[in-house]
């Protein structure tokens, strides 16, 4: 019973270990997308300034290119922000958790019924009639 119950825990181990690599991996990507995206909103303000000084200097003359690349920094700057707050654990990630705390839960059950039979031994033995 005890053998079944660790090998149960090293299982729940294992399986959390495997949950919390896939956990790091997703934020380090969710990281890096909101640097970029950081990156990209800071450049879409400059040219936001930059367009803003064009449209009051020159009176709409050169505007069109700079509102073409005005237009490419928002979408990229949406996609990262969008790539950056989709965060849902991955099937690997959810298969670990399912595997660890199923685990966990047999060790229990077992290491719950090894002591109640233990319990139960002793209190049998000191019932029994003495010879």
């Amino acid at each position: 019973m005890a053998v079944n119950s660790f090998r149960l825990i090293r299982i729940a181990a294992e399986a959390e270990l495997i949950r919390l690599r896939a956990l790091l991996k997703r934020q380090a990507r969710r990281g890096i997308y909101a640097v970029i995206a950081a990156l990209l909103a800071i450049s879409l303000l400059v040219l936001a300034e930059v367009l803003l000084w064009q449209v009051i200097r020159l009176y709409l003359e050169p505007i069109p290119t700079t509102a073409s690349v005005f237009g490419i920094n928002g979408l990229l700057m949406i996609c990262f922000v969008w790539l950056a707050r989709k965060s849902i654990p991955s099937d690997h990630e959810r298969e670990a958790l399912r595997v660890r705390q199923d685990a966990l839960h047999q060790a229990r059950a077992s290491l719950l019924l090894g002591t109640a039979i233990g319990v139960g031994r002793r209190y049998l033995v000191r019932r029994a009639p003495r010879r």
